[in-house]
């Protein structure tokens, strides 16, 4: 019989992977599973027809916040009311998830009707790094992936305003859950879009890596601009 051959060397350790803090924040909201979320995709029939109404939960309803947008405007819970808003999080530093996040979000503006975009419909991008995240960093940023500045608005402001925001007002997570490499490594697999009705109530959270949401977030913003709730 042959020898069985010794099994490898384990490699050493690897160094501590290092990730700044605004990479933790996205980690955790990439990777938080809001029981809203789990809700509406239970309650989502199966397979709908393309003209068929579904009743969309009533989630949670956002408080009262302060921000600003890219231009240096004031934006608050009361800017939402009237428009049907599709948000998602991001920061301008973010070399891989964000651009597909936002790349992602200029094809829906694009799917938009120009009625849609007049009155009908808003898109938020709320930044996770307002240190660096300026009106003005924002402002660059919406610019080189072609937001129209009419519907698309690019949110920062105080830590402790986007912490409101994000954690009270779209229920997800702000702490890192678990280790920190299984966060950066999963990182991509847990993009959402958050879609809120007209009076600033969650009405679903969507993978924007699964084609068949976004037609399902699609039909669901048409359904709610046309008041459909």
């Amino acid at each position: 019989m042959q020898d069985t051959p010794a099994p490898p060397d384990r490699p050493a350790h690897a160094r501590p992977l290092h990730l700044s803090p605004a990479w933790l924040v996205f980690a955790a909201l990439a990777l938080a599973v809001p029981i809203g979320a789990l809700l509406f995709r239970a309650e989502r029939p199966a397979a709908p027809m393309a003209d068929a109404r579904t009743q969309l939960p009533r989630l949670s309803s956002l408080p009262d916040f302060a921000l600003i947008d890219q231009a240096g405007r004031p934006f608050a819970r009361k800017d939402l009311l009237g428009r049907t808003w599709v948000a998602d999080f991001v920061f301008t530093h973010c070399a891989d998830a964000c651009p597909r996040l936002t790349a992602t979000m200029k094809e829906l503006q694009d799917a938009l009707s120009p009625s849609e975009r007049e009155s009908a419909v808003g898109l938020l991008s709320i930044s996770v790094d307002p240190a660096r995240d300026t009106p003005e960093a924002m402002r660059t940023y919406a610019q080189a992936h072609g937001a129209d500045p009419r519907l698309w608005r690019f949110l920062t402001g105080d830590q402790t305003q986007i912490e409101r925001a994000v954690v009270q007002g779209f229920k997800l997570g702000i702490e890192p859950a678990g280790d920190v490499h299984s966060a950066a490594f999963d990182i991509m697999h847990g993009e959402k879009f958050v879609l809120v009705d007209s009076s600033g109530n969650i009405r679903g959270y969507y993978d924007v890596n699964d084609a068949g949401e976004l037609q399902h977030l699609l039909r669901d913003v048409r359904q709610l601009a046309r008041g459909d709730l």
